[in-house]
């Protein structure tokens, strides 16, 4: 029930759920992009615009109880860096795997 009435308020957002992964959502607005990921109760929001990003997060949070945790830089085991300069984005597992490695 909880992800029903979350989907439904996203959907009528202008977003498109993505078919292969029902958790993960999309929008376009001109050239700018937002995805929209959720894993349990943990919302992610990565876009090509600070901007948007932003007005989502205000739009969102209107509508639900929301914690604003900034920018991410680990979620579900991956490291997250961002190069606004150049549009670029890097994502690693090297923290996991070395803790694997440890087991």
């Amino acid at each position: 029930m909880w992800h029903q009435n979350i989907d439904t308020n996203i959907m009528g957002l202008g977003f498109i759920r993505r078919k292969a992964y029902h958790c993960s959502y999309f929008k376009l607005v001109g050239d700018r992009v937002i995805y929209l990921v959720l894993c349990v109760d943990d919302m992610l929001l990565i876009g090509n615009d600070k901007e948007i990003i932003q007005k989502m997060k205000t739009q969102l949070s209107s509508k639900f109880y929301m914690k604003d945790l900034s920018a991410a830089n680990f979620i579900l085991v991956m490291e997250l860096k961002r190069y606004w300069e150049n549009m670029k984005h890097w994502l690693s597992q090297r923290k996991y795997t070395k803790n694997i490695e440890e087991v």
